[in-house]
């Protein structure tokens, strides 16, 4: 038996959850499968070692019960409980899951009275009118889930796309694999993962070495290849187990690395551009280098490489000196998708300090167990300051969000009160009162005044009727800056990446009225959302509004993990360190959420 990895773990423990909630088990027995499914997806253990020592529950958050089950996986390739489990439904049930606005009491009921199991089933039973005759339905929601599934089949065809934050754990671990194959001098990500775009279709990896074959040898002893899409002498391409993601390395010598690693991060209208600017040079640029053409040079035939005939081939060796030849400042990978960065380049206006990790100085938006986090409230702030953190705003979702544990205002209260004991407790952390308010359908905020003028931070999000259409989510969003108590709009348009669309609304004149207001825009690491999306960002930028960049986290490994996404979406967007309030200290972020 081949050893089972860690994402087989991952992927079996979360399945578990899904169909256990599929049953209607109750939501702290789900809970403890998804908290099991996070904690092994941050340990750098073995797995395979804990197990047979019989020590998987000295891992955080892995009870006995849950250890039996993955030890029995790593042991024997199969988890039973999960195979018994999946023996009572259809193999494609889980597919409904996939669709908005269709939770697992949903699927439950559609399974158990009209024997849904998939998607297609699913479309037929909503076709012939079975489905807004349930209990719980009706027509509307029939409508909803039609339309749903046009978008959840839409996802699964667009190339196969998936998110960034789903792709980039195996996408860093293969990265990782390839930099210890024998002879490779230099190794990294390109393509879409490289340039952070919310979703990738597959994966390119580009290295160098002297021998390409002793690379490509060590490539397909990785553990998670399904099967070798094909092979030649300077490429592999595979597909992993489970994902089905697509994987292309290219080996080349590393006096061409430099401009494979360029012509392989894309976007293709970006190179389109530059290629263009390079022949009005003389030159032609390419994977294999930038070339100089003779001055009485023909144009390459059809078929034949663009740099034959070529007088020299020009020194490439880091990214930039490709760009410095075309007379232009060096573009970060994030920035390459045409749209308006070459024109900057070009007039050496492009920024240089665009927001990184390290400016970050404070932990604006996160839950604990007050609401639906899944660790304490001191355990999270304690993970802060160990990040690094200067201060930590407590926002936990408000009274409204029944579904995630929100706080009535005699909850808020006594929360108050373990603040002010925390933060005599924890000393070097600087801990701020605030909520997660949510915008209710006429654009008030779901606590009054007199709670709200009490908070260091009030956040302001849409999490319900997202159906409104765009005359009237606009109105919504704009009587909600008129409450003097809202300092950042949360998670902005509401999307969930390749699950929901972004709410109809007019960006343009919510971001105008911010503006005027002195709100701040959200930009929402959390890897399902990443929202606000690049261009809303610049759109932001362009008014002058401050941006928050949040982690949304519900537990303190998403402290950690999400981060990245944030930046991802600011930096996409050319937010520099100035832009982002958290990225100050604590006396310039109160200053920047004080209302005008």
């Amino acid at each position: 038996m081949k050893p089972v990895d860690k994402s087989t773990v991952v992927r079996a423990l979360t399945e578990m959850s899904q169909y256990l909630q599929l049953k209607g088990e109750n939501s702290f027995k789900t809970r403890a499968y998804d908290i099991a499914a996070e904690r092994i997806q941050g340990t750098t253990e073995d797995l395979a070692a804990l197990a047979a020592a019989g020590k998987l529950t000295s891992l955080p958050g892995i009870g006995e019960s849950i250890a039996t089950k993955i030890a029995d996986l790593v042991t024997t390739g199969k988890m039973t409980a999960l195979e018994d489990i999946k023996a009572q439904y259809p193999p494609r049930i889980l597919e409904l899951l996939t669709v908005q606005d269709l939770g697992p009491k949903k699927a439950k009921a559609l399974f158990e009275s009209l024997g849904v199991g998939s998607l297609d089933e699913l479309e037929a039973a909503c076709r012939d009118n079975r489905v807004r005759d349930l209990k719980g339905f009706g027509q509307k929601t029939q409508e909803k889930l039609l339309a749903g599934l046009e978008l959840a089949r839409r996802s699964m065809a667009a190339g196969g796309r998936k998110r960034l934050g789903d792709v980039m754990p195996q996408a860093e671990a293969l990265l990782d694999f390839i930099k210890r194959a024998p002879g490779v001098k230099r190794a990294s990500l390109g393509g879409s993962v490289r340039r952070m775009k919310e979703t990738v279709a597959d994966v390119d990896l580009i290295a160098s070495a002297e021998e390409p074959a002793p690379v490509f040898a060590h490539f397909l002893t990785f553990l998670q290849i399904s099967e070798v899409i094909g092979s030649g002498e300077s490429k592999t391409s595979i597909r992993l187990k489970e994902t089905d993601l697509q994987v292309d390395l290219r080996v080349l010598p590393d006096e061409d690395f430099a401009s494979a690693l360029h012509h392989f991060t894309g976007s293709k209208g970006h190179h389109i551009r530059l290629r263009g600017m390079a022949l009005e040079k003389n030159l032609t640029i390419s994977e294999w280098g930038v070339f100089r053409m003779a001055e009485d040079a023909d144009a390459p035939k059809k078929g034949t490489a663009k740099h034959e005939g070529a007088q020299e081939k020009l020194r490439i060796r880091e990214e930039k000196d490709l760009y410095a030849l075309l007379g232009m400042q060096y573009v970060p990978p994030e920035l390459r998708e045409d749209a308006g960065e070459i024109e900057a380049a070009l007039a050496h206006a492009l920024p240089t300090d665009l927001v990184s990790a390290e400016d970050l100085q404070g932990n604006v938006h996160s839950h604990s167990t007050w609401s639906d986090g899944r660790n304490s409230l001191e355990e999270m702030v304690l993970a802060a300051k160990a990040m690094g953190f200067k201060y930590f705003t407590v926002t936990e979702h408000s009274q409204t969000s029944n579904y995630a544990g929100g706080l009535k205002i005699d909850d808020l209260k006594r929360q108050w009160d373990e603040i002010d004991a925390l933060q005599e407790k924890v000393k070097g952390i600087t801990l701020l009162k605030g909520i997660e308010s949510d915008i209710l359908e006429d654009g008030s905020l779901d606590y009054p005044d007199s709670v709200l003028e009490q908070l260091d931070v009030v956040i302001g999000s849409i999490h319900q009727r997202y159906s409104q259409d765009e005359d009237a989510m606009t109105k919504r969003v704009l009587n909600a800056f008129d409450n003097p108590h809202l300092h950042i709009w949360g998670h902005p348009t509401g999307r969930l990446l390749l699950k929901r669309d972004a709410a109809p609304m007019r960006m343009d004149e919510i971001l105008d009225k911010a503006a005027k207001k002195g709100i701040v825009i959200e930009v929402n690491g959390c890897p399902e959302r990443m929202d606000l999306k690049s261009e809303h960002v610049r759109m932001a930028l362009q008014r002058g509004l401050k941006l928050s960049l949040s982690t949304d986290a519900h537990s303190v490994d998403e402290l950690r993990s999400h981060v990245p996404w944030a930046l991802a979406s600011a930096r996409r967007g050319w937010a520099r360190k100035s832009d982002v309030i958290n990225a100050g200290d604590l006396k310039a972020f109160r200053a920047a959420i004080t209302r005008r």
